[in-house]
């Protein structure tokens, strides 16, 4: 087992080699997408993603944390709102192909849209939040938004490798396509 420190320290590295490539570099490793899946332990989400918030320039990125934008959406719309919502449609609330407007989804890709508005990398933290929501980051990083983007979206990933397989959260198989893979 590599010593947490110089595994931590590789990764970011990484991460930040990935960083100073131009936006046409990324898009040919990562097959026309512009982002970057940025895969570390389950166990040591907070410990990344503090981590990230002192390496990453806040001139440069902003941190969008899931976990927040789900209870703003929340809170926008009002809970009885989203529970009458959720009763009639069930997990379309948070995405649906037949009426993406007004669902959790289409929220949280104009607040990435925003960030990416103001010239600056979106950095999508506590993703674990969209675990059984019915979104994945193949959804996130094919949008359009992205897809457009001048700069790299960076998904902060906690997953398990299992010979060679990305399982987010340790469970989900992960895709690997649009995007630059840090592991």
């Amino acid at each position: 087992m590599p010593d947490f420190k110089m595994e931590h320290n590789r990764l970011f590295d990484n991460l930040e080699n990935a960083l100073n490539n131009d936006l046409a570099s990324i898009a040919v490793e990562a097959n026309g997408g512009r982002s970057i899946l940025f895969v570390y332990p389950n166990e040591d989400d907070d410990k990344y993603i503090e981590e990230g918030k002192q390496r990453l320039d806040a001139d440069r990125f902003v941190f969008i944390d899931i976990r927040e934008a789900l209870t703003e959406y929340i809170n926008n719309i009002g809970k009885k709102t989203f529970d009458d919502m959720y009763e009639n449609f069930g997990k379309e609330v948070y995405r649906s192909e037949n009426s993406p407007k007004g669902t959790f989804f289409y929220f949280l890709m104009e607040k990435i849209g925003e960030v990416l508005n103001a010239d600056k990398s979106p950095v999508l933290v506590h993703t674990g939040t969209l675990y059984d929501l019915d979104i994945q980051n193949i959804h996130i990083m094919e949008d359009e938004i992205v897809l457009r983007a001048k700069r790299p979206l960076v998904v902060f990933y906690p997953a398990t490798i299992v010979n060679g397989q990305i399982f987010f959260l340790g469970k989900v198989p992960a895709s690997h396509y649009r995007c630059i893979v840090i592991q």
